[in-house]
Formats: structure tokens, sequence, C-alpha cells
């Protein structure tokens, strides 16, 4: 008896007919967008394009005004909880709780994926800690952080959840040349590395070499870069 083929594993983060509007204005119009496991795709726009209502609605800050976004198969709702345990992000504006030190900022995922941090967690996040140059800052509150490492924490806080899926916006904007492309590099090496997929929205072409391809969004329509 011939055994039934095995089903593919479904795509870590699937876009299809995404719309969405702020009040009467929509942002983006009908986006169709599949991100495949261990691939680093980078989201290219000018300011106002789309980019990070994009990325928004692919990590379920927002809801879409229609059309459904799928993480690994399975509709991604409007529940932060659900979302913060399979989408990890890296924002413009920052996610460092102030009250907390760069390791601890680490450390208070697992507490949100509701576990307390192993030995094992605490030497992965200095180990990521390294990586992005912070490990002297490690006990350092981000208030006495340079803008620069503050970004490079938020880097080094995603990679450590571990999600199937990683949207950076705009993730080396605060850096220069060489941070920004190690920057890049870490996030490139994670998808391989891992099997997640990473969605990078940037203005930065410097380093789009690293990246297995590239899609834009112009006034709220997505084209197929390489």
């Amino acid at each position: 008896m011939t055994a039934a083929p095995t089903a593919a594993p479904a795509a870590p983060l699937v876009l299809r007919g995404v719309r969405h509007s702020y009040g009467e204005a929509e942002v983006l119009h009908g986006v169709d967008l599949t991100l495949r496991g261990g691939e680093a795709v980078a989201l290219l726009g000018p300011s106002g394009s789309g980019k990070t209502t994009l990325l928004a609605v692919a990590g379920g800050l927002l809801r879409p005004t229609s059309g459904e976004v799928t993480v690994l198969g399975a509709p991604l709702t409007g529940r932060r909880d659900e979302a913060a345990r399979r989408v990890a992000y890296v924002l413009q504006a920052g996610s460092l709780i102030p009250y907390l030190t760069v390791e601890e900022n680490l450390l208070v995922r697992r507490v949100v994926t509701g576990r307390r941090p192993t030995p094992a967690d605490r030497a992965e996040a200095r180990r990521l800690l390294e990586a992005v140059d912070l490990a002297a800052r490690a006990g350092r509150y981000p208030d006495r952080l340079s803008g620069g490492e503050r970004q490079r924490a938020c880097v080094a806080q995603a990679l450590f959840t571990r999600a199937p899926v990683l949207l950076a916006d705009e993730p080396t904007a605060s850096l220069d040349r060489a941070r920004g492309r190690a920057v890049t590099e870490l996030l490139t090496a994670h998808a391989r590395d891992t099997g997640a997929a990473v969605l990078l929205a940037t203005h930065d072409e410097r380093a789009l070499d690293l990246t297995d391809r590239t899609v834009s969004i112009e006034d709220g329509l997505l084209r197929d870069g390489h």
C-alpha cells in the first residue's frame, strides 16, 4: 500500500487580499504576500507608502479592513497575547520596558509566553546581546542607552522570542553602515538557521544583497522585486 504524500508545511506568513483604511482613506489596496520558512524579505518603499501599516497588519497590531492574515496556516486574530506568541517585532518606536534592564527586557518575553526563564534562556540572552555588541550594557536601563543601542537591543529582544515570524520596521535606521549591515546579517541568519520568516521594512538599500528577495510598496500596492 502506497503511503499518502505528506502535506507541505504551511507558510509562516500569508497575506491574502489585505486592505486597511484609516477612516475613509485606504492605505493598503488588496495586498497579497507569502513568506516561506527560512526566507528573509526586504520591503522597500518611500515614506507614506504603507510599509509600517503593512507590518502592523501582518503582525496583528492592526486588523485588516478586509482580507486575511495567516501564520503557519492559522488565521491571526486581533488578540495581542496570541500575536505575541507567533510574531516578533523590531519597531521604530522601540519596545523596551523602561524599568527593566536590557537583559531583563529579553528574559521577560519568556514570562509573556507563560513560563519562567531558565539558565538556558539566560545564556541565550547573553549570546544575543554579545551578537549585537551590547554585552557590556546588559545591566543598563533603556534610558541609559543611545538611540542606536536601543535599536540593537530591540533586535536582540525580537530574536530571543523564537517566533516563527519576525517583522522589522526600519531596523537599521539609527545605525552606521557597519552596524546596520551586521544587524541585517543577524536577521537573515536567524531566518536561515531557525526556519523563521523575516520581513524587513527599510529605506536602507546598502545591505539588500543579504536578503533572499525584495518586494516594494507604493501607494498601498505591492510589487514583486527580485
